[in-house]
């Protein structure tokens, strides 16, 4: 059975495109017998894929605009068949892979790949970061509070002039001050988080050089 693909808005959500690698770059796929579906805020081409046996294909899927996945397939007769990887290193108790086809080295980290070493790196450590951050962020500070209103499951407080409501899950107050964890106070800017920002930096830093090598060495 021929191999169809979407081109566009498939839902009012959701979007799919699909590209071939040609010539060192990719371009959009050539398809054949075109179907053109429109209604209301679903609009997109659907066809038979008509590129050659062995074409790399990349298809990007996204979701409310925001790019949610990207995969790679190598035609073969009538079916796309998953990308051919090996397994290079280990980081974080998650493999890294290796995929060389024809002019091209893709890389993937779990279930999410990189078309160059350094978006690989940036993703590593933005993961390290947000890591760190998770685990520093759940220490708690107390605050001057001033108290001006409370339900069942909030308070509603002024902290340094800025009025907030503050779930009652996460917070305890008593006699003027209320005790938060970092995370909170950083993200809804309750107080100067300077330190915590100098502390996960400090952190992040420890895995420079693991990550250098990692890097290098795939």
């Amino acid at each position: 059975m021929a191999t169809k693909v979407r081109i566009g808005k498939i839902s009012k959500n959701e979007e799919e495109y699909y590209f071939a690698f040609d010539m060192g770059k990719w371009r959009q796929v050539r398809i054949k017998d075109k179907v053109w579906h429109s209604l209301r805020s679903v609009k997109y081409i659907e066809g038979v894929l008509d590129e050659e046996d062995g074409t790399l294909i990349k298809r990007v899927y996204k979701r409310s605009g925001k790019v949610f996945s990207v995969d790679y397939f190598v035609k073969k007769g009538d079916s796309l068949v998953d990308l051919e990887c090996r397994s290079a290193s280990e980081f974080n108790h998650q493999q890294i892979e290796v995929c060389r086809y024809d002019d091209i080295t893709i890389y993937k980290y779990g279930e999410n790949y990189f078309e160059d070493k350094e978006s690989l790196l940036r993703y590593l450590t933005l993961q390290i970061r947000r890591d760190i951050e998770g685990k520093l962020g759940s220490e708690r500070i107390t605050l001057e509070a001033k108290l001006k209103g409370e339900t069942e499951k909030a308070y509603l407080a002024v902290i340094n002039k800025k009025e907030v409501w503050i779930p009652k899950s996460i917070s305890e107050y008593a006699d003027g001050k209320i005790t938060l964890p970092l995370w909170y106070v950083k993200n809804n800017k309750l107080a100067d988080t300077k330190e915590f920002e100098i502390k996960v930096d400090s952190e992040v830093k420890k895995y420079e050089d693991e990550l250098s090598k990692i890097i290098f060495e795939l």
